[in-house]
């Protein structure tokens, strides 16, 4: 028993050591340290208030601060160091020489500041020297190297900007002649497109490294569009009905296709250019017709086709027109009558020359739907042409009548 009552004791000691331990870093929150180093220094109003009073830092910007950080062990876990930020106020400085400015510490979001305190810094002013401003605008150019993929090509690039704005001392800007981005295209059969940094150069191309040159702007954004190129077939979308099939019309286009350019992912998934829809009852014997070839979106045309003509034939079919005088009525409104006012119409039908030799006036018979109208009065309806017994003829055109809706019993006819 003494050596189970041993165990006991031994586990109450370390539970109560436990709870001590949580007790004090829980409760009572210690201050415990943390060392971060080289933290850069930021200059807040550099590019405006500072800018603005015809000042700029000539050095003291590339300063960096080692800090040793004290509070709650539960805060400090909170913090990335990378997040801490030193920021000097530079709206202070009104003249050119030497300046000893103080900073502030800046904490991640989440974090209270009134519980970390700064134990101890590797310098607590940062000196900079301040001289009078000067500012020049160069041109901005690109630079693509490389080959892209067999069968892709490269464009001109694309730049956010033309120009990159400088700031610094007169005798370093003037030997300035221009910046540059370069982008390697080798390889690629996707266009390229990033935020890149630029390089300075004088007149004589060498690359200038001068710290000392403070572009407004660190990063442009850049685009060189790769292509390539696809044939591409041109159609026509052609609308059948009776008597105008592809059976007894057809058609030939010149040129068939064209080669369009444009990026990989956009000519994937064109298949065709459509030229025209074309209803076949409207096409007469030997027509021909002119149409303008669009490129498709972001795609341009590739040469000199930019326009197209499209021949239609007509075989083994005719028209003749007829006096249609048999008119139903359908889906007159409950409680309404319907009455064709029209006594005839010149109908154009158009089918099979064997088939339009036979047919007669008794096997047409003209249609009007009176389901759209809703009260009493006279109107002008469209009617569907139907020609009975014969499967290859249809009405060529569109054709109207006058009717009244009267009050009384519902009446078709």
């Amino acid at each position: 028993m003494s050596k189970k009552r041993k165990v006991v004791r031994i586990a109450i000691s370390i539970l109560a050591a436990i709870a001590i331990w949580l007790y004090v870093d829980l409760v009572r929150q210690p201050s415990v340290p943390m060392k971060v180093k080289d933290i850069p220094v930021e200059f807040s109003g550099e590019s405006t208030t500072l800018a603005d009073k015809g000042l700029m830092l000539l050095s003291g910007y590339d300063t960096t601060i080692d800090l040793t950080l004290k509070g709650p062990r539960r805060q400090l876990w909170q913090i990335d160091k990378d997040d801490i930020r030193i920021v000097v106020d530079t709206s202070s400085i009104t003249e050119v020489g030497s300046q000893s400015l103080t900073y502030q510490v800046i904490y991640p979001d989440g974090v209270s500041k009134n519980s970390i305190t700064v134990d101890w810094a590797s310098a607590y002013r940062v000196t900079v020297t301040v001289g009078e401003l000067y500012s020049t605008e160069v041109p901005l150019v690109c630079e693509v190297t490389g080959t892209p993929k067999k069968d892709f090509y490269a464009e001109d690039p694309i730049l956010d900007t033309n120009k990159i704005l400088l700031h610094g001392q007169r005798d370093d800007l003037i030997n300035i002649s221009y910046a540059k981005v370069t982008v390697d295209v080798t390889g690629s059969d996707k266009s390229y497109e990033n935020a890149l940094a630029f390089k300075l150069y004088d007149y004589n191309n060498i690359e200038v490294n001068n710290a000392a040159i403070r572009p407004t702007v660190k990063l442009v954004q850049v685009r060189v569009p790769i292509k390539t190129t696809k044939e591409v077939p041109l159609e026509m979308i052609v609308r059948e009905s009776a008597g105008s099939t592809r059976d007894q019309v057809s058609f030939s286009i010149d040129p068939k296709s064209v080669t369009l350019a444009g990026e990989k992912d956009v000519l994937d998934a064109i298949q065709s250019i459509a030229l025209d829809t074309v209803y076949l009852q409207d096409i007469s014997e030997s027509q021909t017709m002119y149409y303008e070839i669009l490129a498709p979106e972001k795609t341009e045309i590739v040469g000199d086709n930019h326009s197209a003509t499209v021949t239609f034939t007509v075989t083994g079919v005719t028209e003749k027109t007829v006096t249609v005088s048999h008119f139903q009525v359908e889906r007159v409104p409950n409680g309404f009558t319907g009455i064709c006012t029209t006594e005839s119409i010149q109908v154009t039908i158009r089918g099979l020359a064997a088939e339009i030799e036979a047919v007669t006036e008794d096997n047409i018979i003209a249609v009007i739907d009176f389901s759209s109208l809703t009260a009493e009065g006279e109107y002008t309806l469209p009617v569907n042409i139907v020609v009975n017994g014969y499967k290859n003829i249809s009405a060529k055109g569109t054709y109207q009548v006058n009717v009244k809706l009267e009050s009384g019993t519902s009446t078709t006819y």
